[in-house]
């Protein structure tokens, strides 16, 4: 009896091997290849949290995933620490994996390796995949475009940021010659700086992001048919250009997708994305877009218009509400036009004084900063809480072109003008790289904007959350304009400034790269841009700032400006009279973009001439030059060469100024519109105002 109770629990426990040895041989072995990121430095309890970890909880028991990276291992064979003589690959070989993830490069940059070794990275890597490729388990190789370094890495600024883009081409050339798939690290991780503390190594939460999208590289299932956000009911799209429809979808996926009587056909690429691209169409609408997909359910948005599409973005200025202006019942009773569609993206922690909450804190980072509207046709209703300046601009083109508008709303009360610009620009130059990585206090940074930043983030580290503040360089870029950058606009109308206006020379800088920046990742080298030059207050730097404005519109091609000194307040930062502003916007574009002979700006300084002992101040757009209700000239100032300056006496002379003062003998500089807040009063025949302007080169 005891032998064959023995026999039995025998046979019992080589079933159960059996079975177990069955079970495992089923599971798809997917190998992770690598460096230290696939190692998992600096990632808490690496073994749980490292990225191959995640994706084995990602993927479930029908996979098998093993961590096969080594710190600081290379491509290069030549290289410092090369992966080809490191015990991981040959543990990695003998695992016989099904599938191969390859994410090395990272440590190939370096200045001990690339410089030497650069024209053998193709080759060595060709031949890191061949060997994969001829395993007896025959596996699927795919691998990874570099996750990020960025550039508080203390060598990038000495050649890293060059080879880092190198390399990044080169994979892409690799991908492409061993006819290998490729995932896209750099992408998503790259809108999350919070996540590399050392500016290389991700965070667990940074490790997340890479093992979905090794899961998905992996399925091919990436949540079935999606629509970007700006997508939907009420939608407007451009007239007259190329029209691209795009979205997501599972891998492979066959999409249809028909408009106003067009049909276009594509299928899912491998990284979840598809693209079509419709002919040019004329003004119109309501139409029926639909995109239907073979494997996910179909989308089908009824209400279709297009025509003319402006995103209106800034800070507090442009997001100053239409029931708050001046005339605000009147307006919201007679000048609603339903042929007009918003869009509104509200940021979740406006930053006002105090600290934001737990719920707030979470909310500030790429994936969950703003809360999307959806488009909404305006009524009385949906305009009272909108942008006036951009309903007024949308109104007053709406009246003029008579075919729908859409208007996009992005802006955050006191945002900086670097937290508008992606990384890769600010990434560009030494000046803006020492902001990008050391904010606070810095001098180029407005005091206040680091004080406020610290009473909004005075729990974040007690909570444990990392988070970026909306003025941090890049943050608004990353959150509110990289999703939509792929959606066609006809221009930009901009307010902006408040937050830089004590560092003229570094707006300047920032500016023209802002503008650069969204034209570039937009693909339109010429979109047009149009700003307001900041109002009247007083505050010492806004003469200064505001003639340096006004000078920008000689160093960027397409853009114009509406003066707005004439309607701004001694103490008040959000002057109420904004309809005017936002039709004054409307100028530039009705004429500038659309052709219309309308005037549309007030004199400019042209040029100066000394005339014995008196300056003579010539203007574009100086027409019928006059001061409001015939007035004396205010706020006029002349210097000789010492460049003190003393209170001018003037007079109009035909559309010229002549300015004089008997302290100075001997004239070279004037000034007009230069006290922060101005009672300047020149116009033009038209009735629009001079801007603010000096002859003196800082």
């Amino acid at each position: 009896m005891r032998v064959f109770v023995r026999a039995r629990r025998v046979l019992f426990y080589t079933f159960c091997i059996l079975l177990a040895f069955t079970a495992n041989a089923q599971k798809i072995k997917v190998a992770c290849v690598g460096n230290s990121v696939t190692y998992g430095a600096g990632i808490k309890n690496r073994t749980q949290n490292s990225y191959p970890a995640q994706l084995q909880d990602l993927l479930g028991d029908t996979y098998e995933v093993a961590n096969f990276g080594h710190s600081g291992a290379t491509v290069l064979k030549n290289g410092h620490k090369p992966y080809w003589i490191k015990s991981e690959f040959e543990q990695s070989k003998a695992f016989q994996p099904d599938i191969v993830i390859i994410h090395l490069g990272l440590n190939d940059q370096g200045l001990n390796n690339w410089p030497n070794h650069n024209g053998e990275f193709v080759e060595d890597y060709l031949d890191l995949i061949r060997v994969y490729k001829s395993l007896a388990s025959k596996p699927k190789v795919i691998i990874c475009k570099m996750s990020p370094t960025l550039s508080g890495h203390h060598w990038f600024e000495e050649g890293m940021r060059e080879s880092f883009k190198e390399i990044q081409t080169k994979i892409e050339l690799i991908s492409e010659k061993a006819q290998v798939q490729l995932i896209d690290l750099h992408e998503p991780l790259y809108y999350f700086p919070e996540y590399f503390p050392d500016n290389i190594h991700p965070t667990k939460e940074g490790a997340t992001i890479i093992a979905k999208k090794a899961q998905t590289a992996i399925t091919g299932d990436f949540g079935g048919l999606k629509l970007p956000v700006l997508y939907g009911e009420q939608m407007v799209l451009q007239r007259n250009e190329p029209i691209v429809i795009s979205g997501m979808a599972n891998a492979n996926d066959q999409i249809k997708i028909s408009l106003n009587n067009n049909i276009e056909e594509t299928k899912v690429a491998a990284n979840g994305r598809w693209k079509v691209v419709f002919p040019a169409m004329k003004a119109g609408g309501p139409y029926r877009l639909s995109v239907n997909s073979k494997q996910s359910e179909d989308i089908t948005i009824n209400t279709v218009f297009i025509g003319e599409v402006w995103l209106a973005s800034g800070q507090s200025n442009m997001a100053f509400k239409t029931k708050q202006i001046e005339h605000a019942e009147s307006i919201l009773r007679d000048s609603i036009n339903t042929k007009i569609h918003l869009f509104s993206f509200n940021g979740k922690a406006w930053p006002g004084a105090g600290a934001f909450n737990k719920n707030q804190l979470e909310s500030c980072n790429a994936d969950s900063y703003f809360a999307a509207s959806g488009w909404e046709q305006a009524t009385s209703k949906n305009v009272k809480d909108f942008s006036a300046i951009a309903y007024a601009y949308a109104y007053n083109l709406q009246k003029e072109l008579n075919v729908p508008i859409g208007v996009i709303h992005n802006a955050v009360g006191g945002s900086t003008t670097q937290s508008w610009i992606s990384r890769a620009s600010m990434e560009s130059t030494h000046e803006t790289i020492d902001v990008l990585n050391d904010t606070h206090l810095n001098p180029m940074v407005q005091a206040w904007t680091s004080k406020r930043k610290a009473e909004n983030f005075a729990n974040k580290d007690k909570l444990g959350i990392k988070a970026r503040h909306p003025f941090d360089p890049t943050m608004l870029f990353d959150a509110g304009i990289n999703s939509i950058k792929s959606y066609n606009i006809k221009g930009v109308i901009w307010y902006q400034g408040e937050s830089n206006a004590e560092r003229v020379d570094f707006h300047e800088l920032l500016f023209k790269m802002l503008v650069n920046d969204w034209r570039m990742h937009w693909a339109k080298p010429e979109m047009p841009f149009y700003y307001v030059q900041l109002s009247s207050i007083n505050r010492s730097t806004w003469g200064h700032f505001r003639d340096s404005q006004r000078k920008l519109l000689d160093q960027i091609s397409n853009s114009g400006m509406a003066v707005s000194s004439d309607v701004g307040h001694p103490n008040n930062v959000h002057p109420i009279r904004k309809w005017v502003v936002g039709e004054r916007l409307s100028k530039l574009a009705l004429s500038k973009s659309y052709q219309k002979s309308i005037p549309f700006s007030g004199p400019l300084l042209d040029y100066v001439n000394v005339v014995n002992n008196k300056l003579e101040v010539h203007f574009l757009h100086g027409d019928g030059l006059k001061t409001v209700q015939g007035k004396e000239i205010l706020d006029i100032q002349i210097a000789g060469t010492d460049k003190i300056f003393v209170k001018a006496s003037s007079k109009i002379k035909g559309n010229a100024l002549e300015v004089w003062s008997d302290e100075v003998p001997n004239p070279r500089y004037v000034k007009y519109g230069y006290t922060p807040f101005t009672e300047a009063n020149l116009i033009n025949k038209y009735g629009l105002p001079t801007s603010t302007f000096s002859n003196l080169n800082h």
